[in-house]
Parts: C-alpha cells; sequence; structure tokens
C-alpha cells in the first residue's frame, strides 16, 4: 500500500535499532544506531538497514532515503527530529524496555517527538 505523493509506504514504520540480529533492540542513542529496521504493519515484514556513517546528520539521511511514514525512536536530537517532521514522518518515542513488536503495535499510543 504506497502513498502515491510520496511514494512512501502507509504501512512502513521505520525502528531504530542495535543488535539487529534475532532480537533487536530499540536503540536508546540516534547517531549510535546499528541501523534501520523497516517493519511492515500490515504483513510483518522486516527489512534491516545497516548505517552508513557514525553521526546523527547521516542516520537522519539514511531514514529520509528509505522514506517511511512513522519513526520510533528511543531519543532524538532536535535538529534530526525537525527535519523529519518537515519531511513529513510521524516521529514518535518509544521506551527501550519494550519489544520492536510491541513498539509497532502500539504506535499510536507512543509519545510524539
Amino acid at each position: 500500500m504506497a502513498d502515491t505523493a510520496s511514494g512512501r509506504s502507509v504501512a512502513q514504520i521505520a525502528v531504530l535499532v542495535m543488535n539487529p540480529g534475532f532480537i533487536s533492540l530499540l536503540c536508546p542513542f540516534f547517531e549510535k544506531c546499528d541501523g534501520v529496521l523497516l517493519i511492515d504493519a500490515v504483513n510483518g515484514s522486516k527489512e534491516f538497514r545497516p548505517r552508513k556513517h557514525l553521526d546523527a546528520e547521516s542516520m537522519c539521511d539514511l531514514i529520509l532515503e528509505l522514506k517511511p511514514r512513522r519513526v520510533i525512536f528511543g531519543f532524538i536530537n532536535k535538529p534530526e527530529k525537525q527535519r523529519l517532521h518537515a519531511a513529513g514522518i510521524d516521529v514518535r518515542l518509544g521506551a527501550c524496555n519494550c519489544t520492536v513488536d510491541e513498539l509497532v503495535t502500539s504506535f499510536s499510543g507512543l509519545p510524539k517527538a
């Protein structure tokens, strides 16, 4: 399911994660995450995209390149948050003690960043 105006998947949620193996965990530090886990909220498919560089700007660039409609972070700095908001991305904060699946399921109840 795609949003024709932006080319984004309406069901796609991006979660910044560490340990992208069998059990992925929400990363508490924006620029130190291992990468982005893209999750299709409709069919549950998951795809990991590793970060390209070790800074906040390049992590933000990666997210913008992936074009998700929604993103979950443990933490995000103001400049990156503003860039994502300007791109029309719904940015939410999640608790690092929750599983990625729990965060995706409860997306609408998470606090807006």
